[in-house]
């Protein structure tokens, strides 16, 4: 097994990592960084350089490989960056072909993602027993004169759906650290949450796993509104049928 320090020594690797560490500049797409490997290779015909391989869209494929090590990998495929603890030797992974470091405001990434143990057509059930239970509990907690736990209250939005509120709070409530990330002790309290709150059970031993679409073992609030199904296309309707069905004057101090 080869640790994911020394797969950010090749260069390419490593670029793409300093590119991607605050999210906040540009990433190469791969296509660029596989013509600068080879020309790279060109160069230094000596040097065992690692060029990328390269899906559509200027997107990595989810497995790369290093031939002169013999060992393969799994990346995001947006940005290229290796997955710790996925390398093999002389053997290709298992990779994720949709494992990526940011949700996509304009696509759905968690439409048709299988949430392993759940019962077949019950993933939505699931979702919307647990985003009803969210929804009334933090109704509770706002009317509390005394909110107990400590937990932080966000200044809602304004533009907000009520859904979107309700998981900008939730994610407050967990992201004890401020980190932008409910790291995994953080997201116990949540786990413990999903048995007790929603139904069918069965769907809630994985649904963790089923938020953290990049594999980091930490969930990010995009991540959470996505594994939600909470986003302003879809919110609003959502949230009307639920006022329909939970009662409407429920919320009214919450919107």
């Amino acid at each position: 097994m080869i640790s994911y320090l020394v797969l950010v020594n090749y260069p390419h690797a490593r670029i793409a990592q300093t590119q991607t560490g605050l999210g906040e500049e540009k990433v190469p797409s791969c296509d660029q960084e596989r013509q600068s490997a080879l020309e790279e290779a060109r160069q230094n015909p000596r040097e065992a350089i690692f060029i990328p391989d390269c899906g559509s869209a200027g997107l990595y494929k989810p497995v790369q490989c290093h031939q002169s090590t013999g060992y393969c990998w799994c990346v995001l495929v947006d940005t290229g960056r290796p997955i710790p603890g996925t390398s093999t030797r002389y053997q290709i992974p298992e990779c994720d072909n949709n494992a990526r470091s940011r949700v996509s405001d304009t696509e759905d990434p968690f439409q048709g993602r299988e949430l392993t143990g759940c019962p077949e057509g019950k993933k939505g059930e699931f979702i919307t027993s647990l985003l009803d239970a969210l929804t009334t509990d933090m109704v509770q907690a706002i009317n509390s004169p005394a909110p107990s736990g400590g937990g932080r209250f966000v200044e809602p939005d304004p533009n907000h759906t009520l859904e979107e509120r309700v998981v900008h709070w939730y994610f407050a409530q967990l992201d004890n650290n401020g980190s932008q990330d409910i790291n995994k002790k953080e997201l116990k309290p949540l786990k413990r949450y999903l048995k007790k709150k929603a139904k069918p059970k069965k769907c809630a031993r994985r649904f963790t796993d089923y938020c953290d679409l990049n594999r980091d073992k930490a969930i990010s609030l995009a991540e959470l509104k996505g594994c939600l199904g909470v986003s302003k296309e879809n919110a609003s309707s959502s949230s009307a049928n639920q006022g329909t069905r939970q009662g409407t004057n429920l919320f009214s101090k919450a919107a």
